[in-house]
């Protein structure tokens, strides 16, 4: 009983068990921040999918009517997306060839996607660029006179 009280082994390895529990942690709680930073960038891409769908939607209904047909949207970009309708990344001089494709750009991922619709601005120059925020867009159909493709034109209200 006497060389137990003495025995002072447990004692001599107990910071080093603190310093391993420690560097434990630090590292789960490091794994955690990752994770959840990771959930919100796929939740805002998610937002943002769910907002793009109601646009293109929308586009391919009034493009199936043809030219003259006019629409109003409501939508909402989570913050850090930004959307490119009627173009491919680092394209932009190929408008209107890849007019039917958009695609979402958050911090540096872009996820392309294709539509029925032909996608261009106001003027009938190029694509579209939905930034983050609120927005009222006004969608138009108009024909081309030159490529004979029909437009779905995206302008704010």
């Amino acid at each position: 009983m006497h060389s137990l009280l003495k025995n002072e082994r447990a004692a001599d390895s107990l910071p080093l068990r603190f310093t391993i529990a420690s560097l434990l942690i630090l590292l789960i709680m490091g794994l955690f921040f990752t994770a959840i930073s990771d959930l919100k960038g796929n939740t805002d891409e998610n937002m943002a999918i769910i907002e793009i769908d109601k646009l293109v939607s929308n586009s391919e209904q009034i493009s199936v009517r043809g030219e003259g047909s006019i629409i109003h949207l409501e939508i909402d970009i989570p913050e850090k997306v930004k959307v490119h309708m009627g173009e491919l990344p680092n394209e932009d001089n190929l408008w209107p060839s890849n007019s039917k494709n958009y695609y979402i750009h958050i911090d540096e991922r872009q996820t392309i996607y294709e539509s029925m619709s032909a996608f261009s601005n106001e003027n009938m120059t190029g694509a579209y660029t939905i930034t983050p925020g609120h927005h009222e867009l006004k969608l138009e159909t108009e024909r081309d006179p030159i490529t004979g493709m029909l437009f779905v034109k995206i302008s704010e209200k």
